[in-house]
């Protein structure tokens, strides 16, 4: 596929940033029509970079791509996002979304056959850059920005302490992302409005959501490691297969926000206001996955505005052959009045024990008609909650959702 092979022409281990070298070589790829650049081993200090179509970004071992310390050496390439909501005035006034808010350190779009391809050893580091002009006050850059894409391959690289999420991908279709590493920082992949996604055998320890996006379809996510000072998975997606990942809490890392370190929920619904979607979230399925220390197991409570879940409901979720331990909160699963949902559980194992702020709420309460269809389900709790329970919103909840809109 690539003809013409370019190495990145600028000194390793610099303590000025080479960001011209790298996008000198990025250029000459775009204007050959196509090339592999090369990254020789070494570590490279740069700021925003720009990759073309037809163009493969390749790390060799021991390569490392940091990114500036300095905001200022970061843009967007006045390059427009596909994320409606961040120019919500509600969304940007509560989060402080700014308008430089896709700035990445390395950006491709409008582009098709992108790769960014890394020998074992190789890596992206975001140094927890912060802005404090970005969203929530601290926010920096995203990693590697891929936006209106086609053909997407990413492999092989670790990328630690993004300063944003570590991979901010939009309207895309046909991407695969297999033995990729994040380590800390903030969320690992981003897949909003994408098409065709396929996460293989990655290794997320996140300090924020491991797996996030709305308004997705055609996503599986097989082999994986989720670990997590948030959500492990936090989607809004029409057809989404989870299958062998190993779902782990707490987090090795902590939220960057609240410095903690629990697990908030293994799955969580989103669909915010502010954006499109194309359907109703539906044909949701994990196999064979394990779920240890989840926080919560579900979290979809569909009108809540906290909860960024009001816009298209779930229709169903199927968990076959999975196994769930230490579950310490109450989980929701509560629908639409005209899509309650249907939560199946077959062949599972659950282990719940509640905290001391969960005692005597039941493992998962259910909106009215919501149907939990059972198969084979061995649950335990040596504590007596029960596994199932109406939905009960609590005056903490309420007083939350006043504030939210009032301050």
């Amino acid at each position: 596929m690539f003809q013409q092979t370019i190495t990145v022409a600028a000194a390793a281990d610099a303590p000025e940033l080479v960001t011209g070298a790298f996008q000198a070589a990025f250029d000459a790829a775009r204007d050959a029509g196509g090339a592999r650049v090369v990254v020789p081993a070494g570590t490279y200090r740069v700021g925003s970079l720009r990759m073309y179509g037809n163009t493969e970004l390749y790390l060799q071992a021991g390569a490392h791509i940091q990114g500036s310390s300095d905001i200022a050496d970061y843009t967007d390439w006045d390059i427009p996002t596909t994320l409606a909501y961040v120019t919500d005035p509600e969304i940007v006034r509560i989060q402080s979304i700014p308008p430089h808010y896709t700035k990445a350190l390395l950006t491709a779009a409008d582009a098709q056959n992108i790769a960014i391809v890394g020998e074992p050893g190789s890596s992206f580091d975001g140094v927890d850059c912060t802005d404090p002009a970005g969203e929530e006050g601290f926010r920096g850059a995203m990693g590697i920005r891929i936006c209106r894409c086609r053909n997407v391959t990413l492999s092989g690289y670790t990328f630690e302490r993004s300063a944003n999420w570590s991979h901010q991908m939009d309207s895309c279709e046909n991407l695969l992302a297999q033995d990729v590493t994040v380590l800390g920082g903030h969320d690992g992949f981003n897949i909003h409005h994408c098409t065709n996604v396929s996460i293989k055998n990655c290794t997320l320890k996140t300090g924020d959501d491991c797996v996030a996006g709305f308004d997705a379809q055609n996503v599986t996510v097989e082999e994986c490691l989720l670990n997590t000072a948030c959500n492990a998975i936090r989607l809004g997606c029409i057809n989404l297969l989870v299958k062998d990942c190993r779902f782990v809490g707490p987090g090795e890392y902590p939220h960057i926000l609240d410095g903690k370190y629990h697990m908030h929920a293994a799955i969580k619904y989103y669909s915010p206001v502010g954006d499109v979607y194309r359907g109703d979230a539906c044909g949701w399925r994990f196999e064979d996955c394990t779920f240890e220390n989840p926080g919560r197991m579900f979290n979809y409570d569909f009108g809540s505005e906290r909860g960024y879940m009001t816009e298209r409901p779930l229709v169903d979720v199927h968990l076959v052959r999975c196994k769930v331990t230490g579950a310490s909160m109450t989980s929701f699963f509560a629908g639409d009045a005209e899509v309650p949902g249907l939560l199946e559980l077959k062949q599972c194992t659950i282990e719940y024990v509640p905290d001391a702020s969960n005692a005597g709420k039941p493992f998962v309460q259910l909106g009215e008609d919501t149907e939990l269809a059972c198969d084979g389900v061995d649950y335990t709790c040596a504590s007596g909650e029960p596994m199932e329970g109406a939905r009960v919103v609590e005056a903490s909840e309420v007083v939350a959702e006043v504030l939210k809109k009032t301050n």
